[in-house]
């Protein structure tokens, strides 16, 4: 279960006035959260650590999330008549801020 807000993330992709899409949309977004807490190396304790409460995602990383389920949920099919990253380029110029580069020895 992601630590976005369905309710947050259905504004985002403007599905907000209907709820036949609600159990596709929760999955675009635990596997966007998914996608961004691995980009960064970090696990999500880490990542959660960082938040204003220490138990949610700094508000960054929820962005990259939003933008990260919102590509997943209008690009669902693999036949899109353009090329598209992996992680879109907004998303991805977040996650940096974010990144561990090296693991240290424990």
């Amino acid at each position: 279960m992601s630590h976005t807000s369905l309710t947050l993330f259905k504004q985002h992709v403007r599905a907000d006035d209907f709820a036949d899409d609600d159990a596709y949309l929760q999955q675009c977004l635990d596997a966007a959260e998914q996608q961004v807490v691995t980009a960064t190396n970090r696990t999500l304790d880490e990542l959660l650590a960082l938040g204003p409460d220490g138990r949610s995602l700094p508000a960054p990383l929820t962005q990259a999330v939003l933008l990260v389920g919102g590509s997943l949920y209008d690009h669902r099919e693999n036949d899109a008549p353009q090329q598209y990253t992996e992680i879109p380029w907004g998303a991805a110029a977040i996650i940096k801020q974010y990144r561990r580069l090296c693991v240290q020895d424990q």
